[in-house]
Formats: structure tokens, C-alpha cells, sequence
């Protein structure tokens, strides 16, 4: 009797123990949380782009000074070119550090242009286009995650000039349109707003230096426009 009590116990404990490995079989498995380390791009402001401008040409003076034929000197008014202008562009960046630099290309337009009726003489002139290639450098600013840079570029730029009359000196016919070179000098800002995007705020300096005309009666003239310009973008990086 006792031994069969034994067998019992002996069976018993094998079962319990067998069910008890059986569940631990079905028990989920516990793994270590994997840690997922963010990528940080070591050259964010490297790559192409493309982009668009709006600005505003401070009026800048141009004297309307004629030199006659018999080579007497005299002035008929002041030219204020100034006004609104829009613009497209497109460029590279390279970025070494926090060192930014690269070339853009741009097209610019708009009602940029003046007039003057003084007496019986008068003038008008006008922006038709520009096309620039500027070279942009600079450095990456903490503030905002930013890029501060400065300009210095070459621009070509189509101009209508009219100055007509008949003053005291005789008369004056100029009608041309004529196009010129000019240098760019300035400054800029540009902060992202998205993961692709960024804005801008830029300063220029456009200088085209001095061009003589010379009208159908022989008498000339220089024409010197200068622009400066405030623009604000923004820019699709690819």
C-alpha cells in the first residue's frame, strides 16, 4: 500500500512538473529596447536649390546732364529710378564646417523706372530685365539654425532711355534702349521654415557705372543708374 502511495506521489510530481515547463514554453519572450540614435545631416545647407524674389528699388539719382555738339555743357532735370521688382533664381551651396558658399543665377524684373517733365524737356527711363550670377559665402549662425552671408556678383541689364526737348541750348532727341554691366555688393539672411524650405532677407548694391549716349543732333549724355534694393525669398531645397 505504501508502495503504490509512492508510485501515486512520484507521478504526481511529474505531471505538475511537465505542465509547469509547458507554460514557461508559452510565456512571451522580454527583449531589450532598441535604441534608435536620430541622423543628423553633418552638411544641411549643402545642395541645390531654386527660388523666388520680391523687392524694392530705392529711388537713386541720375543726373540728366547734355554735352551739346560745340561741346557746351547743360543740365535738363534728375531721373529717381526706384521701384517694385520680382525675381527667379536658382544655385548651389558647398558647405565646409559651418563655411557656406556657392554660386546663383537670377532674372529680374519689374516697374523700376522714372520720369520728369521740366519746361519743354523732359525724360524717362526704365528697367526692362537683369540677369545676375552672383557668388554667395558665409557662415551657419546658431541663432534660428541660420546662414548669414555676404554678395558679390555681375549683372547685365536692359534699360529704355528717353530724354527729349528743345531747350535754350537746342534740341535734344534720345530714344534708345541700350543694355549694360553692372556689380553687385550686398548682404543676406536665410533661416528653414519646414524640412525643404527657407526664407530670405537680402540687401544689394547694384552699381552699373557710365554709359554714353549720343542722340541724332550729336549731343551726349551719361546715363548712371544705381540701385539700392531690398528683397525678401524663399527657397525650395532639394
Amino acid at each position: 500500500m505504501m508502495k503504490a502511495a509512492s508510485i501515486f506521489t512520484a507521478l504526481s510530481s511529474l505531471i505538475i512538473s511537465g505542465a509547469a515547463q509547458a507554460g514557461n514554453l508559452q510565456d512571451p519572450t522580454v527583449e531589450a529596447p532598441v535604441e534608435v540614435i536620430p541622423y543628423e545631416d553633418p552638411h544641411p545647407w549643402q545642395g541645390a536649390y531654386v527660388g523666388a524674389t520680391l523687392g524694392y528699388v530705392l529711388p537713386g539719382d541720375d543726373r540728366i546732364g547734355i554735352t551739346s555738339r560745340s561741346g557746351a555743357g547743360f543740365g535738363l532735370g534728375n531721373l529717381h529710378i526706384g521701384g517694385k521688382m520680382a525675381g527667379l533664381r536658382a544655385g548651389y551651396r558647398w558647405q565646409l564646417a559651418q563655411f557656406v558658399f556657392g554660386p546663383e543665377l537670377s532674372y529680374e524684373a519689374g516697374p523700376v523706372e522714372d520720369a520728369f517733365v521740366n519746361g519743354n524737356s523732359g525724360a524717362y527711363t526704365e528697367l526692362n530685365h537683369a540677369m545676375s550670377l552672383r557668388l554667395k559665402a558665409g557662415s551657419v549662425w546658431k541663432v534660428f539654425n541660420s546662414f548669414v552671408y555676404g554678395t558679390v556678383g555681375f549683372s547685365r541689364a536692359e534699360f529704355d532711355y528717353v530724354v527729349a526737348g528743345n531747350p535754350i541750348q537746342g534740341p535734344v532727341a534720345f530714344n534708345e534702349t541700350y543694355s549694360t554691366n553692372g556689380y553687385i555688393l550686398g548682404l543676406g539672411f536665410e533661416r528653414p521654415i519646414s524640412d525643404r524650405l527657407t526664407v530670405t532677407g537680402e540687401y544689394e548694391y547694384t552699381n552699373f557705372g557710365k554709359d554714353e549716349l549720343t542722340d541724332s543732333f550729336g549731343n551726349t549724355t551719361l546715363a548712371t543708374p544705381l540701385f539700392h534694393t531690398f528683397k525678401l525669398g524663399v527657397n525650395y531645397n532639394f
